[in-house]
């Protein structure tokens, strides 16, 4: 007998399924995504930065797999993965954990041996990035990195290129103690003199010396006070096309014998020329004068040797008179004394050094008044009183072109106001010094021109 359910019994069952659902099964959790590695890594030996097995170094060499260290490559979990080279040279890591993780590379020498570089993806040396160290079972060569599902791919490249530079003078002497950096890369290593050879110049680290990125490998320096560079060349069995930009000098490393070698820049420097201007100063005079004799001194330095100090005397653009004193060392004084007629002067003065550099030519105006005050007696009563070839009482009127400066009589000194024309009025015994009998006036002008008058007081 068949069951054969009605409508209503149907409406029944699908109310009893709605209210009463069969339990949830439980989904099985997708695969956690991973990613595979493959590393290359190489010899440099044709040092340019790149694999290129198909460019052959000076030496011969070709870029070769390095396969002589296993490789460490640490996962976003932590878990450590460690492989050797398979057989085709590369070390691959294959279902490693995505996200972020850190590939260790051992040295062959040691960190001080040689240099690792990540050139994945570089079209020149220019692009390559040198590889960090880090302690882990050793001294390691750091890369980080993040797998994704897609894979990934590094190309590491070797190189032990070191950089020597010799500095020598033109007679091909070393040259000590001079200040030079060696680079590579934007990187620049301040470089140490060897001790047991002096001239001789290379970059240090701890434990050996500083090892360079393929590429330009570069070098500049501040010559010695007094010196500069005549020429910059480099080489090792063979000599090297050297540029220079902005005092920086480099040569490609494509040029060394091969990528563990340590070519050599020669600098030599020579006498740098004198170009530095001498100093000149006027010592005297300190004024424009007027003075009735032009006494003058001119002091001079210079920062290697001087030839002569100059002071040229002009009237307007005529030369008068020229003195001048050869002078050696490093400093040196002018002195002259010049008579000239009154009238108004330029003094123009310099000095020059043994290269030939002569200081800015200064000018400085002067006045020579060499005329000496006149002294007239006045003849009015009220101003003078005479008796005969004596005076009950004098007068004087005193005039000079540049001015009276004072008057002296009997050595009792009198100031005056300094203009063209001045008075001595109502000289008598017991004024200004006056005494009965002889007197003696000296009348100045402000150039220290004099003129003595004698007369005799009743």
């Amino acid at each position: 007998m068949r069951f054969t359910p009605t409508i209503g019994a149907a409406v029944g069952l699908a109310a009893l399924l709605v209210a009463a659902p069969l339990p949830a099964t439980a989904q099985p959790a997708p695969d956690a995504a991973t990613g595979d590695l493959t590393v290359t890594r190489f010899d440099d030996r044709y040092a340019d930065g790149l694999f290129d097995p198909s460019k052959t170094a000076p030496n011969g060499d070709i870029d070769s797999l390095n396969t002589s260290l296993a490789a460490q490559l640490i996962d976003v979990e932590g878990t450590r993965h460690y492989r050797s080279a398979d057989d085709d040279g590369l070390y691959r890591f294959a279902d490693i954990p995505a996200g972020p993780a850190t590939l260790y590379l051992g040295y062959p020498n040691g960190p001080a041996g040689e240099v690792l570089f990540d050139a994945t993806g570089a079209a020149s040396a220019a692009d390559i990035t040198r590889l960090a160290s880090a302690e882990y079972f050793g001294q390691q060569g750091v890369l980080e990195l993040v797998i994704d599902e897609d894979g990934e791919e590094r190309l590491i490249g070797m190189s032990a290129l070191r950089s020597v530079a010799n500095v020598v003078d033109t007679e091909g002497a070393p040259v000590s103690g001079v200040a030079l950096e060696l680079g590579s890369g934007e990187d620049w290593y301040p470089a140490t003199e060897y001790s047991f050879q002096p001239g001789t110049y290379e970059a240090f680290q701890a434990g050996g010396y500083i090892r360079h990125l393929p590429g330009e490998l570069s070098v500049r320096l501040t010559p010695p006070a007094g010196t500069r560079i005549a020429s910059v060349t480099a080489g090792d069995v063979n000599a090297f096309t050297v540029t220079e930009r902005d005092g920086v000098y480099s040569y490609s490393s494509s040029e060394v014998l091969n990528f563990f070698w340590n070519p050599a820049f020669t600098i030599t420097l020579e006498p740098a020329p004198d170009v530095a201007r001498p100093e000149a100063t006027l010592v005297t005079p300190t004024t424009k004068g007027p003075f009735s004799t032009l006494s003058l001194q001119v002091d001079a330095t210079d920062d290697t040797a001087l030839r002569r100090i100059v002071a040229n005397i002009y009237q307007g653009s005529t030369l008068v008179k020229s003195t001048q004193t050869a002078v050696s060392g490093a400093s040196g004084t002018h002195t002259a004394t010049v008579s000239l007629p009154d009238g108004t002067y330029l003094i123009r003065y310099n000095a020059q050094d043994a290269a030939g550099n002569v200081s800015q030519t200064r000018t400085v105006p002067v006045t020579i008044d060499a005329t000496a005050p006149t002294v007239t007696v006045k003849p009015e009563a009220r101003f003078t009183q005479a008796t005969g070839s004596t005076y009950d009482l004098v007068s004087v009127k005193l005039y000079d072109a540049g001015s009276i400066d004072r008057v002296v009589l009997n050595g009792v000194e009198k100031d005056l106001t300094d203009n063209k024309w001045s008075d001595v009025n109502f000289i008598e015994p017991g004024v200004f010094g006056a005494v009965v009998g002889a007197n003696a006036l000296v009348a100045y002008d402000v150039a220290g021109n004099a003129t003595t008058v004698e007369f005799t007081l009743n």
